[in-house]
């Protein structure tokens, strides 16, 4: 949107006697973003992917590994130079307008609450493989309790949720140690492997060997591995409860970054090593339990299982915590009904809880009583979706305000956490619009595409037309302590005129 057509609009700053409370600590705003990177889809959606990939998995990674980086840095520049208590969507409305942002904000909704009851459902899964039950009511009980931590005061919230995501990286960690053993033969029964499982057929050239299902497999699946980097963008919407956020919130950006890095693409090339692909698949559960219990190191298999159920319950829990504040977002952008601004007398959006949630208990109980055996992966295929939307609108964001700064007589080199190169955001950008129109030609995830298209055009068309009949709210509530872009950034061109 061009800085002469923008629609000006009256801002309003609200005195609250109870606002969001900062009360994430720093390292725990790191921990909370790895919380929703690091869930049952990742524990067990690896092992689907490197089925349908082979060894190009690593690649395939390692680039989306290089847009998350792009977003994060994005993300960051916004978040430190222009902070708002709005989430993703405040960027998003004051520099892509309101349809834009109430189709992302919406999708992003409803994208995490068609989720989260998929993670209760592994977490169900998982614990009936260690105590059998009734997985239904360990389902309920796994969504009680996310339920519950969301309505206590956010530093509970942040205290369970880091010490979940301590407990899934010291996981991670040991399975790299104990997989990097079984490769070089320091311990389990398969002695030294070498590349014998990387280079499956000897008589083919290396391509063949690390792409056997072709080069644009990497292209058309690339949104199937973007789900298992969704809640990257979590660390932002915590920036508004944070701790000394200049100094918390790029911290956070780079250190996820690089633990990414260490976190996926180490463990996954580790996987490649031991695993044939063709091993590789879902009805193994955790790929990572699988290649332990393959050379004989059950126990630490059984570790690796237990920890995919509290990755999946760690997962739903910051996807939650991520969903409400996003709607909480909407509802300060003026994108979404006001009465969801109420907050409780500890500074929790407890009715944007109870609006997220009693959606999400009615996704569980569809996901039992109208059984499909494609439920899981559609949901998976939507979250990619509307995830990565958001992503692009994050990134649209950051390129946006640059160009207003430059166009207003600002030194962008003057910026706090800048983007250093700008063009590191403009390739993730492009890379998530391709793989968005790759999905679209992708016959196996047609009955989902449309329903996840609707969850993003259904939203706008909404907010379009009650705008034309006046039934919007034209006002930004905004905190005491924040500014819109105009305030913050007035034009030094127009001031070196008037002087």
């Amino acid at each position: 949107m061009s800085e002469d057509k923008k629609v000006v609009t009256q801002v309003e700053h609200v005195e609250q006697e109870v606002t969001l409370q900062r009360d994430i600590k720093g390292w725990q705003v790191g921990m909370i973003a790895l919380g929703g990177v690091i869930g049952s889809c990742y524990f067990l959606g690896v092992g689907w992917t490197i089925s349908v990939m082979g060894p190009a998995v690593i690649l395939a990674y390692g680039l989306v590994g290089f847009i998350v980086y792009g977003l994060m840095i994005a993300y960051g520049e916004l978040l430190v130079n222009l902070p708002r208590k709005g989430s993703f969507v405040a960027y998003t409305n004051e520099f892509l307008g309101g349809p834009v942002s109430v189709g992302f904000g919406w999708a992003f909704w409803f994208n995490w609450v068609a989720y989260v009851p998929s993670e209760a459902i592994a977490v169900s899964i998982v614990l009936n493989s260690l105590i059998p039950g009734n997985m239904f009511m360990y389902s309920v009980g796994a969504l009680a309790g996310i339920t519950i931590l969301n309505s206590l005061p956010v530093k509970m919230f942040a205290r369970v949720e880091s010490t979940l995501a301590m407990i899934k990286v010291i996981t991670i960690v040991m399975f790299i140690l104990l997989a990097f053993g079984i490769w070089v033969g320091l311990w389990g029964n398969g002695g030294y492997l070498g590349s014998q499982n990387l280079i499956s057929d000897p008589m083919v050239g290396i391509f063949d060997n690390l792409f056997p299902y072709g080069g644009l497999i990497i292209i058309t699946l690339m949104v199937t591995v973007l789900v298992s980097f969704q809640g990257t963008e979590i660390v932002g919407l915590a920036a508004s409860e944070a701790q000394n956020p200049d100094k918390a919130i790029p911290r956070a950006c780079k250190s996820v970054t690089y633990r990414i890095i260490g976190l996926y693409l180490i463990p996954i090339l580790l996987v490649i090593l031991l695993v044939p692909y063709g091993e590789a698949d879902l009805e193994n559960g955790s790929i990572f339990a699988y290649a332990l219990n393959m050379y004989g190191l059950q126990w630490a298999g059984g570790i690796l299982s237990a920890v995919v159920m509290i990755a999946a319950f760690s997962c739903a829990n910051a996807g939650l915590y991520g969903t409400v504040r996003c709607m909480y977002g909407l509802a300060v952008e003026g994108l979404a009904p006001k009465f969801l601004l109420k907050l409780s007398d500890k500074g929790t959006p407890r009715r944007a809880v109870y609006f997220t949630i009693i959606p999400m208990w009615a996704v569980l109980m569809l996901g039992y009583f109208l059984p499909d055996s494609n439920f899981y992966a559609y949901l998976l295929t939507m979250s990619g979706f509307t995830g990565t939307l958001a992503w692009v609108g994050i990134i649209g964001s950051q390129i946006v305000f640059r160009k207003r700064l430059r166009k207003r007589g600002y030194d962008v080199t003057q910026l706090k956490a800048r983007v250093k190169h700008e063009w590191i955001p403009w390739f993730a950008m492009i890379a998530q619009l391709i793989g968005l129109g790759a999905l679209a030609f992708d016959a196996e995830m047609a009955p989902v595409f449309p329903l996840a298209l609707s969850a993003v055009i259904g939203p706008m068309v909404v907010y379009v037309v009650l705008k034309k009949m006046g039934k919007t709210r034209q006002i930004i509530a905004l905190d005491p302590t924040e500014k819109t872009f105009d305030e913050a950034f007035p034009d030094l061109n127009r001031k070196a005129i008037s002087e």
